[in-house]
């Protein structure tokens, strides 16, 4: 499903060159719960981006559902990471001028909309606990709500692939435990996650577990 080969990406911090990332391989296999523990500037966040279009790396190859994403001209690439991919990412970054439900639908914007999406995306945000703030602002949830509309949002294209940033950063224990949980019915589904974090509890529930120290993937 994700195969990562030799992945490299370098910054320059006035005259001294980091590399965030350096020479990563690793596969995750279609239905796999994935995890990557390691500490603020570790590189982990650097790989998600890479490994999901986002950020285009110096060297290696990102191969996602046979498809080398990196060798894609870039409307091409918008055009698979609509369809196949959705990130999660460490602030809920939602558009404050769309209630709930709009937000959710939003990523449906941007490519062919489905037959039933309205009632998929609703049952969506009954999944996440917020069936009673289908018409809320994002200036009226809390910043918990706030992330669980953002974990609604990533599944309403149903994608085959989940990248997360901190997907319970700022949550208590026990919103945390809620959204492991719909994590897990979706890996169930056949949704394959790829987890960055530095939350133990979290890292510990994937099937196979990586930790990353300057730029390097080990696993577990």
């Amino acid at each position: 499903m994700i195969d990562i080969a030799g992945l490299t990406k370098t910054y320059m911090d006035g005259d001294q060159k980091i590399t965030a990332v350096d020479n990563v391989t690793l596969s995750v296999a279609q239905g796999e719960f994935v995890s990557i523990i390691g500490h603020s500037g570790s590189g982990k966040t650097t790989l998600l981006s890479l490994a999901g279009g986002l950020t285009k790396p110096d060297s290696g190859r990102v191969v996602i559902d046979q498809t080398d994403i990196w060798s894609l001209p870039d409307d091409a690439l918008s055009e698979f990471r609509n369809k196949n991919v959705n990130f999660i990412f460490q602030f809920a970054s939602l558009v404050p001028t769309l209630t709930v439900f709009e937000n959710v639908m939003l990523p449906s914007a941007f490519g062919s909309c489905c037959e039933g999406l309205d009632e998929y995306a609703k049952s969506l945000i009954e999944m996440v606990g917020l069936a009673d703030k289908m018409k809320s602002y994002p200036s009226r949830l809390s910043g918990g709500q706030q992330r669980r509309v953002a974990i609604a949002r990533a599944f309403v294209n149903s994608p085959k692939v989940i990248l997360a940033d901190e997907p319970t950063g700022d949550l208590d224990e026990a919103t945390e435990a809620e959204i492991l949980d719909i994590f897990r019915k979706k890996n169930a589904d056949g949704v394959t996650f790829l987890i960055v974090t530095h939350n133990q509890s979290l890292a510990s529930a994937a099937r196979k577990r990586y930790a990353m120290t300057g730029g390097i993937l080990k696993e577990l």
